[in-house]
């Protein structure tokens, strides 16, 4: 039987074009045969090329007509969505950088991405790869479109580190402004695109009104002009609230959509610091000193509790402990009319208003004690602190596995200088002490003013090397052959480092003409040597030729050469010289030993010359307090650190302790009892800040953040494919030549290393540029990288590519593709222009095997791909979370089966599906059945998560009010002491003191009625917070068969 009549509308399979049945012809050899009328000419179809005029789009009809698209477009579908990802649930970065991978690194993209004001505050130890997760925030920024205008903030000394970081790790082009003016003027010119390193002094506002500066805050004022991203490193800079800097910073941090602190520093040392700096990054929230100190007072029971959960302590007793635990609160403000209360309350009474609370306790008493309750418990009870969304802090010791810190192995060599060198040594000091010194009256021999300093200088230039300075004094490159004692131990450390064991070397000095004399010697004795020092301007470069030229085995460095550069690919150093500070020596052993160094030990070469100050007491002090064995802590905060003035020496921290020290040691005669007790009091006085320190540390961490849960989400991201993998990748590529550059070919070189050769047709060797040209995004990120893409391959006919993230960073001269590439977001573009709306179903097979047969049975399936989408209005900001929302439904089960299970199988079938051979034909029943089930689950799905967020928005706008209502109530409270004072005096004093009171009492009203407005209007602003879902949309519908 026909299965059209005469007058049906229908369409064509594959063009869609709309046609009606003019005639029906008799069935024939089993195939029916119709006359069709399209756009009024008449042509014969077969039955099998015409279906319905029906609604196409819609892919349960697709389902009903038969009609499926390809594996092959299944595969780029998903991809495409993924690089083009907005979902809060998949992260397109975790990936795409040139770094080795570390998941702990993307915690911090995961807190901000899950943030109600895309703020947060990375606070890693030292050595961890700060710089990297800021990395990986912005490309994830770049992905969804909200990187166009961008700042980076940090010391002078740290520039050309970012610039060359984010250049060759996360092809992110980044321009260095040296000047004011010149960033100003870009400005203007580009106020949309810029993206723009500065250092700190550069943000500090002008103190003259008429200063003949650049005003930059006006330039942003008067442009309207607003930055999507700012980052601020070695933030702790910023902890003074009272500083230009900090001033200045707030400003653009007033204008700016997304903002990332980073730092290792800093906050540990103080509270007020800490507060400094969430202040800067949210105002709203962290308002008042008291008031934070009462957040971390409130926060540690939950931190501890969630620390009880992830180790598997009973639920019950987690339970009762919380709301049993008691916390001291403490609130104090103004001065002469000072409020102040303390008060002791159960974290129960605080919070039992509190909707998420009361879920968590309910969870805890009557759950049942399984992975899942845990599971949920832990993002449950760290949703209770809004600091942990802005605060991010990953230590060593919690990520073992990921970093592994090298030993530190000293080797301290003692110099015996010839003859000659101690002779030249001895007579430069007596000459420099002649020339700067005078006989008094009594005819006592005394210096001038200043000499002592220049004397202590002079000593350690003639002390880092005799002929070097003798070079730079007299005649350069004179003494290149004279007899050389510590150049000479300098070739043995050498011999064995660079001849026999084939590494590279680094020697540190402190002085240009050592570093210059150095260079000179081993150049003589055949051995190339890169040089930098604060004077070289071409360091990077330098640098570089360094790092990958086999023929240049050493660096010769200074401390302000080498500042804020990665060197890990070193593991052997010399320090030709010591400094006489303690952090300087750290600093340039930390260029080795950090993040990335693969050699299990680092070798520290020290030069020390016999019988010298520093063999008998400066390296002895260094060895004591452990700095050549392992990294200390915190030692800029440890030297910095406020000691107590002691015997009026005037000593008010440890570094210039040291530095009095070095005074006394050159320009006096102290006795071995007097040089003992001070080495001890300094040593006892660093091993006490020391663990100072770790305890404030250790308490602050513990107080603020307790990281499970975003790190078992990273895990989900992984384990389900949450992001553009390697695979997809070289599929996507593969894809698009079949399909638009059909005459290149995708070689295969190493498929473990996943590296190809790609190769253009001699007869068009333009193709490839070509079709980038005709495809370019025409945002401004893509603009510059497609431009340098397309000059770097210029005129080549084959490059080698890999889609390896190891591999790329490993082999930076291979082209690294990742999803960010120019071939890859031409290849979107082209992809997405070739799309048709309707194909949204597909057909594909996956093996039991690779989803674990204790989950998936044998059978058929259906995934259901939806996107979810709430919008959330918070203190007049309007936020949109997307969510990807999986459905699977089992036809021989009869239901949708567990959310999890659906990640995993959309995860699997991105990456291990095959095409469907002789697919059996659904039945319309089926078809109206699993329409009705995806139904009814989303709908469950989406209330079920309106609710959660409904719940969650709930608590943290009754916890705000809480604390803006006990905020203002006590500020109003001050002021009304304030006015009630001002006018009990009216009522006392006479006359002429009257009119003083009466000038100042309306402005202290004034006062109290602000505060009064402000208190009403924030309170209405958060009862204002509300929460809706959109309309959710199906994506794609897919038959899975297990087999």
């Amino acid at each position: 039987m026909s299965r059209f009549t005469v007058g049906d509308s229908v369409l064509f399979v594959g063009s869609n074009e709309k046609g009606i049945i003019k005639d029906v012809f008799p069935p024939a050899r089993g195939r029916q045969l119709y006359r069709v009328s399209i756009n009024g000419e008449i042509k014969n179809c077969l039955e099998s090329s015409i279906i319905p005029d029906l609604d196409l789009s819609n892919p349960f009809e697709r389902l009903r007509q038969g009609i499926f698209n390809s594996y092959e477009d299944f595969s780029k579908i998903n991809t495409s969505f993924k690089i083009e990802n907005t979902s809060n649930n998949t992260i397109s970065s975790l990936k795409a950088s040139n770094t080795i991978f570390k998941a702990y690194q993307f915690k911090p993209l995961l807190k901000f991405l899950n943030s109600d004001n895309r703020r947060i505050l990375i606070a890693d130890e030292v050595g961890l790869g700060k710089t990297i997760e800021g990395g990986h925030i912005m490309l994830e920024l770049m992905a969804r479109k909200e990187l166009n205008n961008s700042l980076i903030i940090c010391p002078k000394s740290l520039q050309n580190k970012w610039q060359t970081e984010l250049k060759e790790k996360f092809n992110l082009n980044f321009k260095i402004y040296e000047s004011t003016s010149e960033f100003v003027q870009d400005i203007k010119d580009f106020g949309g695109s810029i993206k723009a390193i500065i250092n700190y002094e550069k943000v500090r506002p002008n103190k003259k009104k008429r200063s003949d500066k650049p005003d930059l805050f006006k330039i942003i004022d008067q442009n309207s002009l607003r930055f999507d991203f700012v980052l601020c490193d070695e933030a702790h800079r910023l902890r003074n609230h009272t500083t230009q800097t900090y001033r200045g910073v707030k400003k653009i941090i007033d204008h700016t959509k997304s903002v990332v602190f980073l730092t290792a520093t800093p906050i540990m040392i103080s509270e007020q610091n800490l507060f400094n700096l969430f202040q800067l990054l949210d105002e709203h929230t962290y308002s008042e000193f008291s008031t934070f100190q009462n957040q971390l007072a409130v926060n540690a029971p939950f931190i501890k509790a969630l620390t009880q959960v992830n180790n598997g302590a009973p639920l019950k007793n987690i339970g009762k402990e919380l709301t049993d635990t008691s916390v001291s609160l403490y609130y104090t403000s103004g001065e002469e009319f000072q409020v102040e209360w303390k008060k002791s309350i159960k974290v129960h009474e605080l919070f039992q208003e509190i909707p998420l609370y009361n879920k968590i306790i309910q969870d805890l008493m009557t759950k049942e004690d399984i992975a899942e309750t845990r599971v949920h418990l832990q993002f449950d009870i760290s949703d209770m602190s809004d600091m942990n969304k802005l605060f991010s802090r990953t230590r060593k010791k919690e990520v073992t596995q990921d970093w592994s810190q090298a030993t530190r192995e000293p080797h301290t060599l003692l110099i015996d200088l010839y003859p000659e060198e101690r002779k030249i040594f001895d007579e430069v000091i007596e000459e420099y002490i002649e020339e700067n010194s005078f006989y008094d009256t009594d005819g006592s021999k005394k210096m001038f003013l200043g000499t002592p300093l220049g004397l202590i200088q002079k000593k350690r230039q003639v002390a880092s090397s005799v002929y070097g300075y003798l070079s730079n004094q007299k005649h350069p490159g004179k003494f290149l052959f004279n007899k050389d004692a510590k150049f000479e131990k300098l070739l043995e450390i050498i011999n064995e480092v660079v001849t026999l064991s084939h590494k590279k070397l680094i020697v540190f000095a402190l002085f240009k003409s050592t570093l210059k004399y150095l260079q000179g010697r081993l150049n003589n004795e055949g051995l190339n040597a890169e040089l930098i020092h604060g004077g070289v301007e071409n360091r990077t470069e330098a640098i570089e030729n360094f790092r990958r030229n086999n023929q240049v085995q050493i660096l010769l460095s200074s401390e302000v050469g080498s500042e804020g550069l990665d060197l890990q690919f070193c593991d052997a150093l010399v320090n030709y010289d010591l400094p006489w500070n303690p952090m300087v020596v750290e600093q340039r052993i930390g260029r080795i030993d950090r993040f990335g160094q693969k050699s299990p030990v680092v070798n520290i070469y020290n030069l020390i010359v016999k019988d010298s100050i520093q063999e008998k007491i400066y390296t002895r002090l260094l060895d004591r307090i452990g700095i050549f064995r392992g990294s200390i802590g915190d030692l800029e905060a440890i030297l910095d650190k406020d000691l107590e003035l002691k015997d009026n020496t005037g000593v008010t921290n440890i570094r210039k302790w040291f530095s009095d020290l070095e005074k006394e040691l050159y320009c006096t005669k102290l006795s071995q009892d007097q040089v003992k007790k001070k080495i001890d009091d300094i040593e006892r006085a660093i091993i006490t800040e020391q663990r100072n320190l770790e305890e404030i540390s250790e308490g602050l961490t513990n107080t603020l953040t307790n990281d499970i849960h975003f790190r078992n989400e990273i895990r989900k991201i992984q384990d389900n494919y949450k992001y553009v993998t390697e695979k997809e990748l070289v599929n996507y590529l593969k894809f698009l030549i079949r399909e638009a550059l059909p005459t290149c070919t995708l070689e295969t070189i190493d498929e473990a290393k996943l590296i190809y050769n790609l190769i253009l047709p001699k007869s068009s060797p333009h193709i490839l540029i070509n079709f980038l040209n005709r495809y370019q995004p025409h945002d401004v990120n893509s603009v510059d990288s497609f431009r340098r893409f397309i000059n770097r391959i210029r005129g080549l006919g084959n490059m080698e590519l890999t889609f390896s993230q190891e591999v790329g960073y490993d082999q930076p001269k291979l082209i690294r593709i990742n999803t960010y590439h120019p071939i890859i977001l031409a290849a979107f573009k082209f992809f997405d222009n070739q799309r048709s709306a309707d194909a949204n179903t597909f057909q594909f097979t996956l093996p039991r095997h690779l989803l674990g047969k204790k989950k998936f049975n044998i059978g058929t399936y259906f995934l259901a791909v939806y996107t979810s989408t709430f919008l959330k209005k918070w203190f007049n900001r309007e936020q949109t979370t997307k969510l990807l929302i999986p459905l699977v439904y089992s036809v021989e089960e009869g239901k949708v089966i567990e959310n999890t299970l659906a990640e995993e199988l959309l995860g699997k079938a991105q990456l291990f599906a095959t095409p469907v051979m002789n697919p059996d034909e659904l039945l319309p029943d089926l078809i109206s059945e699993l329409e009705y089930h995806f139904a009814l689950e989303l709908e469950e799905v989406e209330h079920k998560n309106l609710e959660e967020q409904r719940m969650r928005i709930e608590s943290h706008k009754k916890m705000q009010i809480q604390r803006k209502e006990e905020y203002y109530n006590n500020r109003i409270k001050t002021q009304e002491n304030i006015v009630k004072s001002s006018e009990n005096k009216l009522s006392v004093l006479d006359e002429g003191e009257k009119k003083n009171i009466t000038n100042i009492l309306p402005a202290q009203k004034k006062i109290l009625m602000n505060l009064l407005e402000d208190k009403e209007r924030i309170l209405d602003e958060l009862a204002s917070t509300e929460i809706s879902l959109l309309s959710p949309k199906l994506l794609s519908l897919s038959q899975i068969i297990i087999n």
